[in-house]
């Protein structure tokens, strides 16, 4: 599966254009429960597909990789 679309970082739920992809590596497997929490935490809508940026992932290893578990991640 492909996407060329900018991507919605899950943690610090920013959206760039600096953020794509032509595949799905990367990317939560699980897009619909990921958005539903999305939704709570950040009280918007995410704009794309969710995913945790490289900043998020150094600054916040533990919530990447909690996030990674409970939402799958395309590899």
């Amino acid at each position: 599966m492909t996407t060329e679309t900018p991507l919605t970082c899950y943690l610090c739920g920013q959206t760039s254009s600096d953020w794509m992809t032509v595949d799905m590596i990367g990317l939560f497997e699980d897009q619909e429960a990921a958005r539903e929490r999305f939704k709570e935490k950040h009280d918007k809508e995410p704009e794309s597909y969710l995913f945790v940026c490289q900043n998020c992932e150094k600054e916040n290893p533990h919530h990447a990789e909690n996030s990674y578990e409970k939402y799958g991640r395309y590899q």
